[in-house]
C-alpha cells in the first residue's frame, strides 16, 4: 500500500478545466447552448399511480429556469407549465397540477469527452418553501452526468442537493474514460408537482420560493500547468496535494460555505488534516504563484 501511494503521488496529473456558471451560456441558441429536457409522470398514490408518461425536449421557460444574463442568475422555481389542459392542470381546485415533472436544464458539450473538469456555481438565494404540496416534495440539484452514447444509462455522476446548500459549489468529473461517443451534461434539476396555472394561485405559487444560482465566488482560475493530485479522496485522516508548483495556501469551506481550517504553506506537497473535521463533503481552494483552484474533498 505505501508503494503504491509513492507511485501515485509521481504520477502526473491529467490536465483540468473549471468551467464557472455563466447565465448566457445557459441561454438557448443563439446565446448560448443551454438546452431543456422533461420527463413527466403521473402523481403517485394517493392521487395517482405514478406512471411514466414519456420524455422530451422542453421549453427552458416552462421548466422554470429565469435566466437573467444582466445578473449573471438564473432563478429555479417549481415548475409551473403553461397549458391550461385538465391533464396538467387537473380538476383546478388546488395549488398542485396533476403531472409530475422532471425538469433539466443543461448544456451539453462533446469536447469534455475525455477531459477532467469542473461545473462551479454558488447558491446565493434559497427561499424554497414546501407548504401546501404535502405529500409532495421538490427535489432541487446541480449535477454534472455522463450518459451513454444511447442514453440507456447513467455511466457517472456527481450531483449536489441544492436546498441544502449554500454559497459556492463544486462538481467534479473524471472522464477521461470516455471517448466513444458518451454524452456529458452539466446543469441542473428540478422535481415535483407542477403548480397550477390559474391566477387565483398565483400568490400561493410566489410563496413557495425559489433558489437562485450565480457564478462562483472563489476563485477557480486553474494553475498555468494545471497539473497536480489529491490524495486519497474520499478520506478519513488527511489529504495529500501535490502541485507542480510552490503551494502558497489552503483555505477549506464547508458545503454552507464555511470556513472551516486555513493554512498557510510552502513547498509542492502539502497535507490537509482532515481529523477535526466531521464526515461530509468540503471544497479546498489552493492558491500558488501562478493562481488559484477549488478542488471537492470528501471526509469519510
Amino acid at each position: 500500500m505505501f508503494i503504491a501511494l509513492i507511485v501515485l503521488a509521481l504520477l502526473p496529473a491529467n490536465a483540468q478545466t473549471n468551467i464557472n456558471f455563466d447565465a448566457t451560456s445557459f441561454s438557448p441558441d443563439p446565446a448560448g447552448t443551454g438546452l431543456a429536457f422533461m420527463n413527466v409522470a403521473n402523481l403517485p398514490a394517493p392521487d395517482g399511480d405514478g406512471a411514466f408518461q414519456f420524455g422530451s425536449g422542453w421549453g427552458i421557460a416552462d421548466l422554470i429556469a429565469i435566466l437573467d444574463t444582466g445578473s449573471n442568475t438564473v432563478t429555479l422555481k417549481p415548475n409551473r407549465i403553461g397549458d391550461p389542459a385538465e391533464y396538467w392542470q387537473g380538476d383546478g381546485t388546488q395549488l398542485r397540477g396533476n403531472k409530475i415533472m422532471d425538469a433539466n436544464h443543461y448544456i451539453e458539450d462533446a469536447t469534455l469527452n475525455g477531459t477532467s473538469f469542473t461545473f462551479n456555481a454558488s447558491v446565493v438565494s434559497n427561499t424554497l418553501n414546501n407548504t401546501g404540496i404535502a405529500p409532495y416534495d421538490f427535489s432541487f440539484t446541480a449535477f454534472i452526468k455522463v450518459f451513454a452514447a444511447d442514453f440507456s444509462s447513467v455511466l457517472a455522476s456527481d450531483i449536489i442537493d441544492l436546498r441544502s446548500t449554500s454559497g459556492d459549489f463544486t462538481l467534479t468529473m473524471d472522464a477521461t474514460g470516455f471517448t466513444s461517443g458518451e454524452h456529458i451534461q452539466y446543469g441542473f434539476q428540478m422535481i415535483g408537482p407542477n403548480i397550477n396555472l390559474d391566477m387565483s394561485f398565483d400568490a400561493a405559487y410566489d410563496n413557495l420560493g425559489s433558489i437562485v444560482v450565480a457564478p462562483a465566488t472563489l476563485n477557480v482560475e486553474e494553475f498555468s500547468t494545471n497539473e497536480f493530485s489529491v490524495f486519497p479522496n474520499p478520506t478519513a485522516s488527511s489529504w495529500m496535494v501535490k502541485a507542480t508548483q510552490d503551494i502558497s495556501s489552503i483555505q477549506v469551506f464547508d458545503v454552507l460555505g464555511k470556513q472551516v481550517l486555513t493554512m498557510k504553506t510552502s513547498g509542492n506537497n502539502v497535507e490537509i488534516d482532515a481529523s477535526n473535521l466531521i464526515s461530509g463533503v468540503y471544497f479546498a481552494k489552493i492558491s500558488s504563484d501562478k493562481g488559484t483552484k477549488t478542488i471537492k474533498l470528501i471526509k469519510r
